[in-house]
């Protein structure tokens, strides 16, 4: 079966912090086609994967910004294993224990790996 597939172009621009879409005029804006049922299964599946996919990035862009990170969180943040921050651990990295909640404030670290590169 062939179902018309209509799509409107919208141009999304960004300048510094502000966002807009811009939409040209219906008649200019809008494509017909003919396509049939399976093409538009995997275009609606490609998409939703690509919005996810997307949503999920800013999420973890997000979750790298937050100065207190979780063990994991850090380990992503530094590009080590968990084994190896268990080994900084041990030699004294620092981190923050309240009720037996621990978070590593990201910019102790940071300060901390300076150190001992400069101590090297």
């Amino acid at each position: 079966m062939m179902t018309a597939c209509r799509i409107r172009i919208s141009l999304f621009v960004t300048a510094g912090k502000e966002a807009c879409f811009i939409e040209a005029p219906a008649s200019q804006s809008t494509l017909d086609f003919p396509m049939d049922d399976r093409n538009v299964i995997a275009i609606r599946n490609a998409l939703a994967t690509l919005f996810l996919d997307e949503v999920n990035k800013a999420r973890n862009e997000l979750a790298t910004n937050n100065r207190y990170l979780l063990k994991m969180e850090l380990c992503d943040y530094l590009k080590i294993s968990n084994n190896t921050l268990d080994k900084w651990i041990g030699l004294g990295l620092p981190r923050i224990n309240v009720c037996g909640v621990v978070r590593y404030d990201r910019d102790a670290v940071d300060a901390w790996l300076r150190k001992r590169v400069e101590g090297w």
